[in-house]
């Protein structure tokens, strides 16, 4: 079965690590941290803001860290032909479209499940000049404890999520992870 086994991302590891992550290593340009099921490779030789996956047969497995990562939730794909990035999603994954969702304001949704992690297209709103990875959620064992450890000025308060019963927080620019990343409780 494939799985999403590393994201990666452009930008430096510090505000990562600082968040709470648990650092595994640091090879040249590249510094690994676990998400606990996918490894996040922040690669300093990349344009920040960018993110990428990698996808194999052999789910990774490692710690929590002090964010009490419970491991990715979902990543999201920006596209502008939300049937042919999903038929793609399908082509690399082997994961089918299990539904649409339309997201109102003219926005609509694609849900796949690779392994563990759902993985949204998201179609509509503004252009983009490609299909591409845009950001990505982790589940963690306890929001409250993480926003209060990060701090307003990282991460904004926690809301209602789309799913219910759930909260999330997105993280804020200011944060210096250079992509949109959110936490989620698993309430």
């Amino acid at each position: 079965m494939t799985s999403i086994v590393a994201l990666v991302v452009g930008g430096t590891p510090e505000p990562w690590e600082s968040l709470g992550f648990a650092k595994l290593s640091t090879e040249g340009m590249r510094t690994l941290f676990s998400l606990v099921d996918v490894q996040l490779v922040v690669d300093t030789s990349r344009e920040v803001g960018s993110v990428d996956w990698q996808l194999g047969e052999e789910p990774f497995a490692g710690p929590q860290g002090n964010i009490g990562c419970l491991g990715v939730d979902h990543v999201v794909w920006r596209t502008n032909d939300l049937d042919a990035t999903c038929d793609e999603v399908t082509r690399l994954t082997g994961a089918p479209r299990k539904r649409v969702r339309d997201a109102g304001n003219g926005m609509s949704q694609g849900f796949h499940r690779v392994d563990n992690v759902v993985v949204e297209v998201v179609a509509g709103g503004e252009t983009v000049e490609r299909p591409h990875l845009w950001g990505f959620v982790v589940n963690v064992a306890d929001l409250d404890a993480v926003c209060a450890f990060a701090g307003p000025d990282v991460v904004g308060a926690p809301k209602a999520a789309t799913q219910e019963g759930r909260r999330i927080a997105t993280a804020r620019s200011g944060a210096g992870l250079g992509v949109p990343f959110a936490l989620m409780d698993v309430q």
